[in-house]
């Protein structure tokens, strides 16, 4: 009697549509569908990562770096592939660019290279101008780049004439400096050629 009452019970459920599991099953599903359908547009800034899953910036720095010194053609590909970057009229070649991220955050980085398109020089640029940079922003980057070179700047908050205060590192036969004006906030990397090392 029990077994023919559960099987009328489980027959009246599934005509019904309300089947245990079943329900829950299309909701899944729909769920599912739903978050495939808006899951690009939320990777889509992620799909301009250059540095992969990581955004530490201790080991993104170290793979811009790693750039000084290679040829032009073999760093097409690094940092998640960069475009070629040449004048207006086409008529000299400056460099790659990329986009980093770091953090949490995508920067846009620039190479250029010298007359044998070896590259001579990484600009990383934190702020192009479009927002004010807080003094905490730049002591984290002290700190970071403290961190990388494991040294401290050369000198320290020196006003150029343009009123920019730089901030300058030597290390491993390179030169690191930090650049801050106001709204304009860069990190330029460049072999240590006729410096003291």
């Amino acid at each position: 009697m029990l077994t023919v009452c559960a099987f009328l019970l489980t027959g009246l459920l599934s005509a019904c549509g309300t089947q245990p599991g079943t329900d829950g099953a299309a909701e899944t599903t729909v769920a599912t569908e739903s978050a495939t359908e808006t899951q690009p547009a939320e990777l889509t800034g992620a799909q301009k990562t250059v540095t992969g899953q990581n955004t530490d910036p201790q080991t993104a720095l170290g793979e811009m770096e790693a750039l000084l010194g290679m040829q032009d053609e073999q760093t097409a590909d690094l940092l998640g592939g960069g475009e070629e970057n040449w004048t207006e009229d086409k008529s000299f070649y400056i460099g790659r660019n990329y986009e980093v991220e770091m953090g949490g955050t995508v920067y846009q980085v620039h190479t250029s290279c010298d007359d044998e398109k070896t590259v001579n020089s990484v600009s990383i640029w934190l702020s192009d101008g479009e927002r004010s940079v807080p003094q905490e922003e730049v002591d984290q980057w002290v700190q970071i780049l403290n961190e990388f070179t494991g040294t401290e700047p050369v000198y320290d908050e020196t006003t150029s004439e343009a009123g920019s205060k730089n901030w300058k590192w030597m290390a491993d036969g390179n030169i690191i400096t930090l650049n801050w004006l106001d709204t304009i906030f860069t990190i330029s990397m460049n072999p240590a050629v006729g410096e003291l090392k």
